[in-house]
């Protein structure tokens, strides 16, 4: 049987939403390191499932992104197929723009 947040939390000694935050890794709370790598090893110790996490997460950026695109277009009804395709490509551009630079060891170039 898998742990619940609650297990990890008492575990831990904390309030199961700060767990479920940290966990998360949502921005929106500041932990200091030990402790959100105190969640974490109890939740690997206790056999949390890490991985549908980790698939959860990515579920809600693509989430993110997706709302924007269309947050983008309507903002922009004049836009037909080639103007919207332009805009997402010019998107990802950015991000891989954004990406690289702040990667710069993964992608060989140090400044």
């Amino acid at each position: 049987m898998l742990p619940s947040l609650k297990k990890i939390a008492a575990e831990v000694g904390m309030d199961v939403e700060q767990v479920r935050a940290i966990l998360n890794e949502n921005t929106r709370i500041r932990v200091a390191k030990p402790i959100a790598d105190r969640v974490f090893n109890t939740a690997r110790r206790l056999g949390y499932d890490l991985k549908k996490l980790k698939i959860g997460k990515r579920m809600a950026q693509r989430k993110e992104v997706l709302e924007e695109i269309i947050k983008s277009v309507e903002g922009h009804p004049q836009w037909g197929r080639p103007e919207i395709l332009k805009y997402m490509r010019s998107s990802c551009e950015m991000v891989e723009r954004v990406h690289k630079k702040a990667f710069t060891e993964e992608f060989g170039t140090d400044r």
